[in-house]
């Protein structure tokens, strides 16, 4: 009996390696979640208090951090020079502070910590936050820290990724999965899931007429749950907005929805006066005034029912632009729903149209500002607090004439906004650039370059430039100040005077827009791939030379598989979708050839994956001893 016992420490102690190195976790780590799509990591460095630790994690890294004093303890003041910040006036009842709030990690989800900071620290990943209540928290984790939360990235619609891309593309591509309906929506992604819209199928009726909003699992490779909401008549091309585990869906039909993330099922809804929700109960549900019927906007040429813009989240609000050329904020919780902070109308030399391009915001002395381009070709800039108009312009290009739309606005350094101005035609054949001074809207430079919307990444941004007929003819080396004649491409210039750093000549058109990261800049053909060498391909591009690193085709297209989104670049994968409908995931993994579209084959784990074999072997070993111990008695 004894010879028997001895043998049960020894044969699970022989488990216990391969589990352990199984589950073996990298170090403890500490985010900092900016809020507003912004995030980093850093090695926590341990130290008797919650708060030492903070402090010892980012002053070592050379992050500031201060804190003040409570009655009995301490808390989080400011992170990086961000510290608590109001939204709305006293009068809005969605008025709301926003600071840092602490979470420590429990193997699954963040729970959110007391302000006290000066407490024991118990060991374990933690998380700073800056968000209004303890009822939201970071979407990034430390099993998958690299997120991308709205259309551009974040608030400041820079289009950088601080993730990293593949190194080379591995062919057939690792997945793909495809839909009735384009995927023009940017593709989002957070705990390792991908998010993405669906327009409805042009032209279509029934169930393939309505849009669609899923979320994908490319581990086993199948849909994780989807939901139809709109069947509005517009094609949907809007991009939801992630906040911890909610997601935020605008749409066509005026209506905006709050979702949870991991299993679709309707929080809230945000309703156009005098309709009924499409999901929630009436007591779940916030109605909001239109103004359609205005005259500046009911007499504008483009998009005049668009209904909801792309929107972005910033210090715990929700920011959008509507087609009837509001600019509107609300506070969004999984518990209270929607509540108004403000709703600011333009004066009518101002107002115009809204559509698809969502606002942006930034920094002004030390004050969130709100910027927003319309289709009537002006520039507005409002306080984030509370909706006060600062300035507006009306762009015009190099002729005089009043630009056709805004297309695209990119916060810069140093208070500078760059400003994408177009003809206002679907794909735009004539437009221009300029670089704006945030406190009174005056141009610091103007070029007549027809431009995607750019990445933003320190004193350089990154774009796809197409050469027109009444635009410029040349561009300045910045290295040698010579002229070069302009031809289109991938260029990268410097922000304080567009002096160009290199170009990568393509004549395949690219109009979604650039994404940075990692020293790489990453951009896709609008054109599709049945136009050959230029048509379907994603380009990733050295960001300080230009030379191409990788190009990777994706399949299977059409001959009308345009592309309207930029590439998402996490976790070493690049995601990119198109009219095609379809949504690629592209990396060094190789995928699974496949006969047709529709034989979405999948291959998983199973019983193989470790955790199932540890317990099988432990099984057996148990059964073992048993069976052992059983004969010895």
């Amino acid at each position: 009996m004894a010879k028997g016992l001895i043998l049960i420490p020894i044969l699970l102690l022989l488990l216990v390696p391969s589990a352990v190195a199984a589950e073996e976790d990298g170090p403890d780590r500490l985010l900092v979640d900016y809020g507003d799509g912004n995030v980093r990591w850093y090695d926590l460095v341990p130290a008797a208090s919650v708060q030492d630790v903070i402090r010892e994690t980012l002053s070592s890294d050379g992050v500031p951090v201060e804190f003040e004093g409570l009655q009995d303890g301490a808390r989080v003041l400011s992170v990086g020079g961000r510290g608590p910040a109001w939204v709305g006036t006293e009068s809005t009842p969605g008025m709301q502070e926003c600071r840092w709030r602490v979470y420590s990690w429990n193997g699954v989800s963040w729970e959110p910590e007391p302000d006290d900071v000066d407490l024991d620290y118990l060991g374990g990943s933690m998380a700073l936050g800056f968000y209004p209540s303890g009822s939201a928290s970071p979407a990034a984790t430390p099993d998958y820290e690299d997120v991308w939360t709205s259309y551009r990235g974040s608030s400041s619609s820079a289009g950088v990724s601080t993730s990293y891309g593949p190194d080379s593309v591995a062919v057939p591509l690792e997945w793909y999965n495809t839909y009735h309906g384009a995927v023009d929506s940017s593709i989002l992604y957070a705990d390792g899931l991908i998010y993405h819209t669906v327009s409805g199928a042009y032209g279509s009726i029934g169930m393939e007429s309505l849009a669609w909003l899923y979320c994908l699992d490319p581990v086993n490779r199948q849909v994780a749950w989807s939901v139809s909401y709109s069947d509005s008549g517009n094609i949907e091309i809007t991009t939801p907005v992630i906040i911890g585990d909610a997601i935020v869906l605008t749409s066509g039909n005026w209506h905006i929805y709050l979702l949870d993330r991991f299993t679709g099922d309707p929080l809230a809804e945000l309703c156009p006066e005098g309709s009924s929700p499409d999901m929630c109960s009436i007591a779940r549900s916030t109605e909001y005034k239109v103004f359609k019927s205005d005259a500046p906007v009911a007499k504008d040429r483009v998009h005049v029912n668009a209904g909801v813009s792309n929107a972005v989240y910033d210090c715990g609000a929700l920011y959008f632009n509507t087609s009837d050329g509001v600019t509107r904020c609300y506070s969004v919780d999984r518990e209270e729903g929607f509540q108004e902070i403000w709703t600011h109308v333009p004066e009518d030399s101002l107002r115009g149209c809204f559509y698809y391009y969502p606002p942006c915001l930034a920094d002004l002395g030390g004050e969130r500002v709100l910027l927003s381009g319309s289709y009537a070709g002006t520039l507005t800039c409002v306080s984030a607090v509370d909706g006060e108009p600062l300035w507006g312009i009306q762009v015009h290009d190099l002729s005089g004439s009043p630009a056709g739309a805004v297309t695209s606005v990119s916060v810069c350094p140093g208070e500078r906004a760059l400003v994408c101005y177009a003809d206002g035609g679907m794909t735009s054949s004539r437009g221009g650039l300029l670089l704006v001074d945030l406190h009174d809207g005056s141009v610091i430079w103007q070029k007549g370059l027809l431009c995607s919307r750019p990445a933003v990444f320190g004193d350089r941004f990154y774009a796809y430039i197409s050469y027109t007929p009444d635009g410029d003819r040349t561009v300045i080396e910045h290295d040698t100040g010579a002229e070069r004649e302009l031809v289109s491409g991938y260029y990268s210039f410097w922000v304080s005077d567009c002096s160009m750093g290199w170009v990568q000549d393509t004549e395949a058109l690219s109009v979604g827009g650039m994404t940075y990261c990692d020293g790489r800049v990453y951009g896709m053909d609008y054109s599709p791939g049945s136009e050959g060498s230029l048509g379907g391909w994603v380009w990733c591009l050295d960001s300080d030379t230009g030379t191409v690193v990788w190009k990777a085709k994706v399949s299977p297209y059409s001959g009308t598989a345009y592309s309207m989104c930029a590439p998402t670049v996490v976790d070493g994968k690049v995601l990119v979708g198109n009219d095609y409908g379809a949504m690629y995931v592209i990396s060094e993994t190789r995928g699974v050839e496949r006969e047709s579209t529709s034989d979405i084959s999948y291959e998983s784990q199973g019983l193989a994956h470790w955790s199932w074999l540890v317990l099988f072997a432990f099984l057996a070993a148990f059964t073992l001893c048993v069976v052992m111990l059983y004969r010895g008695a």
